[in-house]
């Protein structure tokens, strides 16, 4: 069974990704009609075998419907489109960032809740390759307890970055609400502990309007710290991730090559080293013996975690409206990386940390 999905602004990326995502044989969903006030965009609908529509009363009306419709519009029509389709009666799908505020955001839960209809974001990145290899590193305890996890996205590029309606204010440009929101839901998904606090610096640099510079440090209870940074202009790159553990450090240098390079403590733990003559057992450190009896080891990771496959978004959606999945990505995870966000842009302004 293919289920059958409409698409709210056929743009670069639903004209071209979402639709190729769902085309696959392994995904169960079809494209069927697409709406949007372009009429080059509305003529490249056609020409992709869709059928298309000027107005949105009539796109809501499609012969079959909707089992899914997904908004692909620039960031700010995401609450209003989406609440529209789910008052017209279907799930919906947002793109990413979910909303422009968290009170928009919230509307779309409750309208979700009022209506009973599915309401998810598009944060395909959680099946990354790169990303679901650290992941998977981390759980398996190759470095021990993780106490600092840095995440960035670097490009050479310059302003090239910031195109179109991204980089416009009042659409809802910038790099924090664009590869920001995708590094910060990975983080935020995988750290589910409290957050205790939330710095960062967020500016123009190329761009007039918008940010294309961000970092954005995030403390947790427990005192780990994840520090996530986009930078649009970085001739020389930093790694993609780095992670330290109590046992050791991993690094991943690109995300288009996912080797995890681990260096840390060997894990045999009955191993015996014995401390030099010259040294007094009585007065040795408790420092100084642990640079004695631990010895390090470096390997590569390259087989764990799976990710690389972005279908796997509508894959989920399948199984939750056939009952037999849970939905991956919830509204509440949602509501929790967004609020990382406004919590960015406020320290980023008045130059202080805030408490979240």
């Amino acid at each position: 069974m293919a289920y059958k999905l409409g698409i709210i602004g056929f743009g670069g990326m639903a004209g071209g990704y979402h639709v190729d995502a769902v085309r696959r044989a392994d995904v169960p969903f079809e494209p069927v009609a697409a709406y949007d006030i372009d009429p080059a965009r509305l003529a490249y609908a056609k020409e992709r075998g869709l059928a298309a529509y000027d107005n949105l009363d009539d796109f809501f009306a499609h012969e079959g419907g909707f089992d899914l419709v997904l908004v692909g519009t620039p960031n700010n029509y995401h609450c209003e489109m989406a609440c529209r389709a789910m008052e017209a009666g279907f799930n919906v799908m947002s793109e990413k960032p979910a909303a422009m505020t968290s009170e928009e955001l919230q509307r779309m839960i409750d309208t979700s809740e009022r209506t009973g209809k599915l309401f998810t974001v598009h944060q395909n990145r959680r099946w990354d390759r790169d990303f679901m290899m650290i992941k998977t590193a981390i759980e398996n305890g190759e470095i021990g307890k993780p106490y600092m996890i840095e995440s960035r996205i670097q490009s050479p590029n310059g302003n090239g970055d910031m195109y179109n309606w991204r980089g416009m204010k009042d659409h809802g440009g910038g790099m924090l609400l664009d590869w920001g929101v995708h590094m910060l839901d990975q983080i935020c998904w995988l750290i589910k502990e409290p957050i205790k606090s939330v710095s960062a610096n967020v500016f123009p640099l190329w761009s007039e309007e918008v940010d294309d510079y961000s970092k954005v440090i995030i403390t947790f209870e427990s005192g780990l710290v994840a520090h996530m940074e986009v930078v649009t202009y970085s001739p020389i790159p930093l790694p993609r991730w780095m992670v330290y553990g109590d046992r050791g450090a991993m690094t991943m240098q690109d995300m288009g090559d996912p080797t995890v390079k681990v260096r840390r403590i060997k894990k045999d733990e009955n191993k015996v080293i014995d401390v030099p003559a010259f040294i007094d057992h009585k007065v040795i450190t408790r420092k100084q013996k642990r640079h004695f009896i631990e010895e390090f080891e470096e390997l590569e990771v390259s087989d764990v975690g799976a990710g690389g496959d972005w279908g796997s978004v509508y894959k989920n959606i399948a199984g939750v409206l056939a009952g037999t999945e849970e939905l991956i990505v919830k509204p509440c995870e949602v509501m929790r990386t967004f609020k990382v966000i406004e919590a960015a842009f406020k320290s980023a302004a008045e130059g202080k940390t805030v408490q979240f």
